[in-house]
C-alpha cells in the first residue's frame, strides 16, 4: 500500500513543475540547507534528517535508534536507509528512462566521532541482516556443503577412472568415447567447484582487487559495510597500489553495473558482467575530509557518487536504566528486512518496475531544476550534482521497496514515493555542497583577485569581454555574471556606457571606493 508522507515532502504541484525548492523551510537553492551565505561564509542551520520520507518500519527504527543511543536523527537515518538498499541488491530496479534502469544501490559515507554511537547505530540497523546471513551461511555448511562435496568426491574418481580407461583404449572410436565422457564430467566438476562458496552477501575490509574477485564467486552482488571504515578508505587512497595511485575502479564499475575485465600477471582475468555494489560506511570526520581532499577521486568519479555526510554525533554519557527498542519495532524492521532478502537480494533475476505518470514527472522536473542551476550557481560543483537525480532514483527504489515489501515489483513507484526521495536527495546534497564550501569559498577568493589584478592593470575599467578573453571565466555569459555579483558585494562599481554614435551599451567595472 502506499503511503502518504508527513509534511515536509514537496507537494505534487510543486514536484510537477520544479517550483519546490522552497518546501520545508529551505533556501530556493534547493540544496537542504536554511539560511544564506554572508561574506563569504556559509552561516547555515542544517535541516534534520528527513526521517518521515522513510518507510514505517525504517522510520520506526530510526527513531528508536536516536533515542535509545541518544544519537542525531542523521545517523540513525543514514543506517536503516543504508541497510535498505542492501537488502535489495540487484533483485529490483526502476525503468527510469528509454532504454534504462536504475538499481538501488547507494554509496553512504557517513562521519561520526569515536564514543559518539556509530558502532551502536549500525549494530541495531545491520543486525537482522547479519543474522539472516549467517543463517543463510550455517544452512548451507549443514545442508548444501556435505552434498556438493560428495558430488565432487565423486566426478574426481569418474574422471581418475577415464584417465586410465584413455591409456588403455583399443582405436580412435573408444578414445573419442572416453574424451566425450571424460569432458561432460569435468565441466561438472567446474560447476560444482563454482558452487562450494558460502554465501557470503557483505564483505568489510578488502582489497579491490580481492572485491572483484568476491563479486565474480557472488553472483557480482554484494554489499561493503563497516562501522568504523577507516581501513577500507585507506585502501582506496592507495595503502596496497605499487603505483601509488587512489584504487576506486571495481567502485565505480559496480555503482552504474558496468561491465569491468581485470587481468593481472599470473592469475586468471576477472570478468564481471553486471556487478552491484552498495556502501554504508561510518567513519571519523577526518577519514571524510581526507576522502574530500583526494582530488583523483573526485576527477575519477567516486566522491559524486557518494551520499556523505558529517551526522554531528558527538560523545555522550551513558544514563542508567534507559530504556531499549521496543520489541515490537524491532520486530516489524526484522520482518522488512528478511522479506526483501529473500524476495530481492537472493533473487536470480532483476525485476524493473514502473513508476506511476506523476511519479516519473516529479523526477524529471527535479532533473531539469539542477540543469538549470549547473547552468548557473552550480557550475563549480558541476560533476557533483550531475548525480543528484540518479541519487533520487535510487533513494526511491529503495524506499519502494521498504513501503511494498515482497510484492515491489507488484506496483508502480508512486509520486508520494517519487517526492519522499527527491527529499532525501536533496539533503544529501545539502551535506555535500556544505562540505565542499571551503573548497568553493577559496575558488571564489582566487577569481576575486584575479579580477581585481585584471582592473589593476587596467584602472580606466573592465568589462565582461575582458574577463573572458583574460581566461578568468570561460564565456561573456558567466563573465557578466561575476562582475555583477562583485557589484552587488561592493567591490566593484560599475556604470553603462554608450557609444556617441550609437550602437550596443556596455557596462564598465572599476574599483570600488570604501
Amino acid at each position: 500500500m502506499s503511503r502518504i508522507y508527513k509534511p515536509g515532502a514537496r507537494d505534487a504541484a510543486d514536484a510537477l513543475t520544479g517550483a519546490g525548492e522552497a518546501h520545508s523551510g529551505q533556501s530556493g537553492s534547493g540544496t537542504g540547507y536554511r539560511g544564506a551565505e554572508a561574506a563569504g561564509h556559509r552561516a547555515a542551520e542544517a535541516i534534520p534528517f528527513p526521517l518521515h520520507c522513510l518507510p514505517p518500519a525504517t522510520e520506526g527504527m530510526a527513531r528508536a535508534i536516536a533515542r535509545v543511543e541518544r544519537i542525531p536523527e542523521s545517523l540513525a537515518g543514514v543506517c536503516v536507509l543504508g541497510m535498505l538498499s542492501a537488502s535489495i541488491g540487484k533483485g529490483l530496479a526502476v525503468g527510469s528512462g528509454p532504454d534504462r534502469v536504475t538499481w538501488s544501490n547507494l554509496y553512504i559515507v557517513a562521519s561520526a566521532e569515536s564514543g559518539s554511537g556509530k558502532s551502536e547505530a549500525f549494530r541495531h540497523a545491520a543486525r537482522p541482516f547479519h543474522d539472516f546471513e549467517a543463517e543463510a551461511i550455517e544452512r548451507w555448511k549443514t545442508s548444501i556443503l556435505p552434498a556438493l562435496q560428495a558430488e565432487q568426491d565423486i566426478l574426481e574418481s569418474e574422471i581418475a577412472k577415464l584417465k586410465k580407461d584413455a591409456g588403455k583404449a583399443d582405436g580412435a572410436e573408444e578414445r573419442d568415447s572416453i574424451k566425450a565422457r571424460l569432458e561432460e564430467r569435468k565441466a561438472k566438476l567446474a560447476a560444482v567447484e563454482a558452487s562450494l562458496q558460502a554465501p557470503v552477501l557483505s564483505v568489510e575490509d578488502v582489497t579491490t582487487e580481492k572485491l572483484a574477485v568476491l563479486l565474480s564467486k557472488r553472483g557480482e552482488c554484494l554489499v561493503s559495510l563497516s562501522p568504523d571504515a577507516g581501513a577500507i578508505v585507506n585502501n582506496l587512497l592507495g595503502r596496497y597500489s605499487k603505483l601509488d595511485r587512489t584504487d576506486e575502479g571495481i567502485y565505480l564499475k559496480a555503482y552504474s553495473g558496468d561491465y569491468c575485465r581485470i587481468d593481472r600477471i599470473g592469475r586468471e582475468p576477472v570478468v564481471l558482467h553486471a556487478p552491484c555494489l552498495a556502501v554504508l560506511w561510518l567513519t571519523q570526520p577526518d577519514k571524510v575530509e581526507t576522502l574530500l581532499a583526494e582530488r583523483s577521486l573526485t576527477d575519477g568519479g567516486l566522491i559524486p557518487r557518494l551520499l556523505i555526510c558529517h551526522t554531528n554525533a558527538e560523545p555522550r554519557p551513558i544514563i542508567q536504566g534507559a530504556a531499549g527498542i521496543p520489541a515490537s519495532v524491532r520486530g516489524e524492521y526484522r520482518r522488512m528486512i528478511r522479506e526483501l532478502l529473500e524476495t530481492y537480494r537472493l533473487a536470480d533475476k532483476t525485476w524493473a518496475i514502473e513508476a506511476a505518470p506523476e511519479a516519473f514527472a516529479a523526477l524529471t522536473a527535479h532533473h531539469n531544476s539542477i540543469v538549470e542551476r549547473r547552468r548557473r550557481e552550480l557550475r563549480d560543483v558541476t560533476t557533483f550534482a550531475a548525480r543528484w537525480n540518479e541519487q533520487a532514483w535510487r533513494i526511491a527504489v529503495c524506499l519502494h521497496a521498504g513501503l511494498n515489501g515482497g510484492h515491489a515489483h507488484e506496483r508502480r513507484l508512486e509520486l508520494a514515493t517519487a517526492q519522499a526521495a527527491i527529499e532525501l536527495a536533496d539533503w544529501f546534497a545539502g551535506q555535500q555542497l556544505e562540505m565542499l564550501e571551503t573548497g568553493r569559498e577559496a575558488a571564489r577568493r582566487k577569481i576575486r583577485d584575479e579580477v581585481l589584478k585584471l582592473l589593476a592593470d587596467i584602472p580606466a575599467g573592465i568589462r565582461a569581454s575582458d574577463v573572458y578573453r583574460t581566461r578568468i571565466k570561460p564565456n561573456a555569459e558567466e563573465a557578466r555574471t561575476l562582475l555583477a555579483a562583485m557589484e552587488a558585494e561592493g567591490d566593484l562599481t560599475g556604470h553603462d556606457e554608450k557609444p556617441e554614435g550609437g550602437g550596443h551599451v556596455t557596462r564598465i567595472y572599476t574599483r570600488a571606493t570604501k
